[in-house]
């Protein structure tokens, strides 16, 4: 039961957490979509800018600034998605300033967390499945609670335990359509290829279509960190999302 409120602890499944997901986007399919085009946007150009101009170090800067550019793009998503629990309307300047102040403890735990997933990945995948699935709500964590890196991990340990099946089953159902809009546009940026020589145009092009047509699951992926953060404090804890979203009065 929620301390707060006495309602009912949120239930978790993989068809629950994909309706939330979904509901909380098509509320607001504007603002997030536009949030995470935006950023998307302007991280897709510096990178393959920088990527032209030198393929091994440009491209190596270009992914660092991109990362940044996302994480502040899905952070402020989160931070948004937290006040609209609420029904508190809330601009992308104001999640800005707010998660501006989080970008160091953020870059940190999205640094950590990759290299673990990724040497997880490189070992066999199934380590690396399983950290993505125990850290899923590190983000949110920094942002609502505005704890350190590794506290941030820990705690998001400790929230999806008992539920990293479930959570596994979600982000599948997210990352196969992810993947199949992904090969949508690699067959469309195959089609530029027969109408231009320009190495530019092609990357660009390729680029530009990836983004727009994983929009969608991309805005999703963001998303669900937030619902299950909530999801997972409520059931293990009690605490309503409205309670939630009273960290950033």
């Amino acid at each position: 039961m929620d301390s707060n409120t006495g309602a009912p602890a949120a239930t978790l499944s993989v068809g629950s957490i994909i309706s939330r997901t979904w509901g909380t986007l098509m509320k607001k399919p504007g603002v997030y979509l536009g949030i995470c085009f935006v950023f998307g946007l302007v991280a897709t150009l510096i990178n393959v800018g920088l990527t032209l101009a030198n393929p091994m170090l440009g491209s190596l800067l270009g992914n660092i600034i991109s990362m940044i550019i996302n994480l502040l793009g899905g952070a402020a998503i989160v931070y948004v998605a937290f006040q609209d629990l609420r029904d508190v309307r809330m601009g992308l300047k104001e999640a800005l300033i707010y998660v501006s102040g989080r970008l160091v403890p953020l870059f940190l735990v999205a640094l950590l967390s990759g290299l673990g997933i990724g040497i997880g990945m490189l070992l066999l995948v199934v380590p690396g499945i399983f950290l993505a699935c125990i850290w899923i709500v590190a983000v949110p964590a920094c942002v609502v609670e505005k704890l350190g890196p590794v506290d941030c991990l820990r705690r998001s340990m400790e929230l999806t335990k008992g539920y990293r099946l479930t959570i596994f089953g979600a982000l599948v159902v997210i990352v196969v359509a992810f993947i199949i809009f992904g090969a949508i546009a690699t067959f469309l940026g195959g089609a530029v290829l027969t109408m231009t020589t320009s190495i530019a145009v092609m990357a660009l092009t390729a680029a530009l279509l990836s983004l727009v047509l994983t929009l969608i699951p991309s805005a999703m992926l963001t998303l669900i960190t937030a619902i299950l953060y909530a999801d997972l404090r409520s059931a293990k804890e009690g605490i309503s999302k409205e309670s939630l979203a009273e960290v950033f009065d």
